[in-house]
Order: C-alpha cells, then structure tokens, then sequence
C-alpha cells in the first residue's frame, strides 16, 4: 500500500495519521494507528491482526506505545506483552531445536547465560525453562536494572513469607522454597548478575534460600546437571556477602563439587577477602581440597587475624585466628590428625564442620603446635 493511500485509509478511520518515514512496515504501522480508529470494530481488527503476526508486531507496538494518541498508546501497551510472548516463544523454539544452530538474537541474558554454561542442549533447555517462566525479570535487567532488583527482592520476600507460612501451619522445611529448577536457577543466575548487585540485591531474606537440601540436590552428580553446576559456581565466585558466601562454600562440599575448589584457593589468594569468609573456606577444603593445596595455604600461617573467641563447654575458652584454621586444614589434607599437634581433643568431631573448633585456649599452646607443624611441613612438604 502506498503512503498515500494509508493516509488516506487514516483518515477515513478516524485514526492519527501514521509517520510512515521511519523502519516500522507500513502495513503494521497502519495496525497500530488504527488502534485509534473512531469504530470499535476497526480497533479491535487491528488488535487481532497484530497478534496474528506475533513476533513480528513486536517493534510497532514498542513504536507505538510512544504514539502522541492515548489511546493508540494505551492499546499498544496492552498488546505488547501478548506479542513478545510469541515472540519469545518463537524465538526459545528455535533455541531448543537444534543446538548446532546458532542461538536466535534478543533472548534477556542468553549470551551471559551460554558464556557461563557453555553452548549445548542441556543448557539451552535449562535457560528455556528459566526465561520462560521469569522473563519479566531478565528482560528488565537489560533495560532498567534497578526494576529488576525489585523483582528479584520480591522473589526472594515471597518465599521467605512461604517458609515462613509452613512453619506457622507446623511445616518446618527449607525445602519448599523453590517449585523448581527453573527457581533455582533464576536465584543463582540473577544474584550473580553484577548489575543486579550493584543495587544491593542481596537482602536478609535471600539468605533463606541457601538453606535445605534443593540447591546441593540440584548441582549433585547424582540429580543435578553440568549446566546447573556451572551457574552455581558462577555465583560461588561473585557472591560478594560473605555469609552467603560462607554457606555456598558448604553446600559445595556438600555436593562434593570439586570443580569450587579453584574458586576456593582463588579467593583464599585475595588480600580483600573477609577473615570469616576464608576461614569458611578453608573448612571447604577439607572435603574439596587435596594434599597438593597445603603449600597454598602455608601462607596463612602468617595471618594473625583473630576470627573468633567461643566457649564451647567445659574448659578454657578458645581464641581462633586464622593461621589456626589452615593450620588444622593443612594437616588433615596431609593425612594427618590435629590433636597430634595439640589441638583440642573435645571437638575432634566437629573439626569438618566449623572453624571454631580450631581455637586454642592460650598462646604457649598456640607455639608449641605451630612449632610441631613447622617440623612436619619441613620434612613433608615438597620444594
């Protein structure tokens, strides 16, 4: 149709006539003008033949939306989530098919996602999932980050509050927070997102989420999948609290994910590592580490940082520094038993679990134990 003839097929409808000097097709961009149309029925023609081209009404609904007629505005505002739905669909379709196909363009996150994950069919089918039941919030991300983290706030708020309501009804389970994998997967994926955490996404209730067993069942060998591993470990290495740091660590060594060990020596290296956040990491290590790491971690026999002062029960109470728990960890990597070196004998038991049970009562103790360490690392540690 000429530009002539819409203008006057515009007027006629009683439709803004339409600026037919920009990329939009004419033909769409006649639709979306006779939004405005005086008659009801035209209006709703054009609606349904917009949506009849789905994917393709996207960009002159999104052009529409700007138009100087409320009410060509207000439809095209109306429509718009309808017509990116089948394009999103089409376009996720195309994705899944065939994975030696390059990835379709303009799918919120896909590149961050597949740069992550790798380029396969496992993980194209997991950001499909992801996208298609969270796609207001990846597709704000691109566009207005801070939305986004009001979106991912109240993620989190809505299943701390159904935590919270299992437990009011006697239901005490952390392992109901999530409905999916999908869930999982949009937690890890966006709170890993650096724009996202540039606008303190990382609210008291999120930490809710790290608790049960659905993240550890989810990056298991046994149920979990190499592209579900790979986005936790994604977020392992940019979570920047550190207790969410601290219990990411210990589901990892839950899973026995070995491959969060290079992340684990990576962040024990950084000067700007919180002192709780390593000493969690080094209790990590006992179950992800091996004997090669002790020379890593000799190092940290020089931080004196006190971390902790704990009375556990009977006897002295403890101070625990640093260079007490790489001491501890270091030896049990090298097969070795701590109370050998003089380590309390009360909490062998709970050494795999928590750093406060590395504390010594005074700092004789202290020396000596670092004195029978310095003559088992001289003759066992490798030059």
């Amino acid at each position: 149709m000429s530009a002539t003839a819409i203008l006057a097929l515009a007027s006629l409808l009683g439709a803004p006539a339409p600026d037919t000097t920009g990329n939009t097709d004419p033909k769409l961009a006649q639709l979306v003008h006779q939004l405005g149309a005086k008659s009801y029925r035209a209006r709703e023609d054009a609606a349904r033949n917009l949506l009849k081209r789905g994917a393709g009404a996207v960009a002159a609904l999104s052009d529409g939306i700007k138009d100087i007629d409320p009410e060509v505005s207000e439809r095209c505002r109306q429509l718009l989530p309808q017509a990116a739905a089948l394009d999103r669909n089409e376009k996720l379709a195309a994705l899944t098919k065939d994975p030696s196909v390059p990835p379709p363009k303009g799918l919120a996150g896909l590149e961050r996602f597949l740069k992550i994950t790798g380029d396969n069919k496992g993980s194209r089918e997991l950001y499909a999932e992801l996208l298609s039941i969270h796609h207001r919030t990846l597709e704000a991300a691109e566009e207005d980050p801070k939305k986004a983290t009001e979106q991912f706030r109240q993620f989190c708020d809505d299943a701390y509050n159904k935590w919270r309501a299992g437990i009011n009804a006697g239901r005490y389970s952390y392992d109901t927070m999530f409905a999916t994998r999908a869930d999982i997967t949009f937690f890890l994926f966006v709170a890993a997102d650096a724009r996202i955490r540039k606008n303190n996404a990382a609210v008291g209730n999120a930490s809710i989420l790290l608790n049960g067993n659905q993240i550890n069942n989810a990056i298991s060998e046994k149920d979990g999948t190499p592209a579900m591993r790979k986005i936790f470990l994604d977020w392992l290495e940019n979570e920047t609290q550190v207790n969410f740091q601290q219990r990411g660590f210990a589901i990892a060594a839950l899973a026995d994910l070995k491959e969060a060990r290079p992340i684990a020596l990576k962040l024990l290296e950084r000067k700007e590592q919180q002192s709780y956040g390593k000493a969690q990491i080094l209790i990590a290590l006992l179950k992800l580490g091996t004997k090669e790491d002790i020379a890593k971690l000799v190092p940290l026999m020089e931080d004196k940082t006190v971390i902790n002062r704990v009375n556990l029960g009977n006897g002295k109470p403890l101070t625990v520094q640093i260079r007490d728990v790489a001491m501890g960890v270091a030896l049990q990597l090298g097969g070795q038993k701590p109370v050998d070196f003089g380590f309390d004998n009360r909490f062998a038991a709970g050494a795999s679990t928590s750093y406060l049970y590395y504390g010594f009562p005074d700092d004789k103790t202290r020396d000596e134990a670092i004195s029978k360490w310095k003559e088992w690392i001289a003759k066992n540690l490798k030059k």
